[in-house]
């Protein structure tokens, strides 16, 4: 059962998905530490890549996409991508915002919770409205 999971979508998702918030946690805290940068700004600044890395790994990997479509195709997606992504996005900065500049919380618990969030709220957001399987595009 744990292989069938790892090579489900859900587990691919989640593998991957654990990828990208360690590289978006990883950039999060070098802005606030070392450049002394504000928690809106870091996570801002620490988006970009990870929705990059994001989009090709659940592009090639997580939910099989399309193989051989052309240039439209991709810009298509990627702007629905980029367009879902900007949505938990905003969410994500608005909630360290809150949690880390205001509140003045833990920034390393909050990411964390934060992470767990968006992590969610980028699958159902993927699941169904960027990434469709060829049956249902048809």
């Amino acid at each position: 059962m744990g292989v069938r999971l790892v090579r489900s979508h859900l587990g691919l998702y989640v593998f991957f998905g654990v990828c990208t918030t360690a590289l978006n946690f990883v950039l999060f805290l070098f802005c606030f530490h070392v450049f002394g940068w504000s928690g809106w700004l870091s996570n801002t600044v620490a988006w970009w890549p990870s929705v990059v890395f994001a989009w090709w790994t659940n592009r090639l990997w997580v939910f099989d996409a399309r193989r051989g479509v052309s240039a439209w195709f991709l810009l298509k997606e990627l702007t629905a991508f980029t367009g879902s992504r900007l949505f938990t996005g905003v969410t994500d900065v608005a909630l360290i915002w809150l949690t880390v500049d205001l509140a003045k919380w833990n920034e390393i618990a909050m990411k964390i919770v934060v992470g767990v969030i968006v992590v969610i709220l980028n699958y159902v957001v993927s699941r169904w409205f960027v990434f469709r399987s060829k049956k249902e595009v048809a």
